[in-house]
């Protein structure tokens, strides 16, 4: 079933987060929505927003070098994220543009999604690279999440978080003793059970919000919305369960005679003032905890 566009548009002025949708099956990627905080943002009305297209929002002419760059990329289906110059209703401004494909049922994209950010800092000059390298979306090593993809869906996360007061809830695991275990049967070997620990906690976390990344060596990053404090506690203890039940031979380890976690809990009801960095560092200073306390066990900072 497809919703009426009223329905849609009304929608999409409900998020936090300022937005155009772009159809890139036409020529040129007409702007075909736009909602109100984007309005807000840039200071003109919607339909004058849908009307000037990709040009407007890059803050270019039509025809623009820049503009025919951006929509070769868009065209594509790339990711894409980059900085421009802008008129805001307070002045000079520099706004962060990030694109992102819709696809249908079948994996063809139809639609592009440009979220924008006001960010600190002066606007760019024109020598300066219109455009950065799209984020890696995959740890080449375990196929989860690239860490800095994680980064840009948990700010968007926690934003929505914060305005609907619902619960975040970080866990942060590491392999315990892994050096000791690439020490004895060789990278390869320890490459294979990072593997595998990560497989078990992504099958942990596996609702559609949720969110599993690589964070470096044998550390992993989890994401979910909605658990309690008692909640959270109990799912960190059935992940290092899961990471336990694999049956790893780790015959040098100082806490088990297999491979286990340590993992930390971090948990928040985002207030109005609340960072994401403030649950980031919760569930490290958890994780801590947990080391120093022994490994292979679950600590909680909520």
């Amino acid at each position: 079933m497809t919703l009426p566009e009223s329905l849609t548009l009304a929608l999409l002025d409900q998020l936090p987060e300022a937005l155009a949708v772009l159809d890139v099956r036409e020529e040129g990627l007409p702007v075909v929505l736009a909602n109100q905080p984007l309005a807000a943002l840039r200071g003109r009305a919607r339909g004058e927003l849908v009307q000037l297209g990709l040009a407007g929002l890059l803050g270019e002419l039509p025809g623009a070098a820049r503009v025919t760059e951006v929509a070769a990329v868009l065209a594509r289906a790339e990711p894409l994220t980059l900085r421009v110059a802008a008129e805001s209703p307070r002045g000079p401004a520099t706004l962060e543009l990030r694109f992102e494909a819709l696809r249908d049922a079948a994996g063809v994209a139809t639609h592009v999604v440009c979220f924008h950010a006001q960010v600190p800092g002066a606007p760019p000059r024109e020598a300066e690279p219109a455009i950065r390298p799209p984020l890696p979306r995959e740890d080449r090593l375990t196929g989860l999440r690239h860490i800095e993809f994680f980064h840009e869906l948990y700010r968007r996360d926690f934003a929505i978080a914060q305005r609907e007061g619902r619960a975040l809830t970080i866990f942060l695991a590491d392999i315990d003793a892994l050096g000791v275990y690439n020490e004895t049967f060789g990278r390869q070997a320890g490459d294979s059970v990072v593997r595998r620990v990560g497989r078990a906690l992504a099958s942990g976390l596996r609702r559609a919000s949720d969110l599993v990344a690589r964070v470096e060596a044998g550390r992993f990053v989890g994401l979910t919305v909605g658990m309690d404090l008692a909640e959270s506690r109990r799912h960190g203890e059935t992940l290092a369960a899961r990471v336990r039940e694999l049956h790893m031979h780790h015959p040098h380890s100082p806490v088990a005679k297999v491979v286990t976690v340590s993992i930390g809990v971090g948990h928040l009801v985002p207030a109005p003032a609340a960072t994401a960095e403030q649950l980031l560092r919760a569930a490290q200073r958890a994780l801590e905890s947990a080391r120093e306390s022994g490994r292979n066990r679950v600590a909680v900072d909520g």
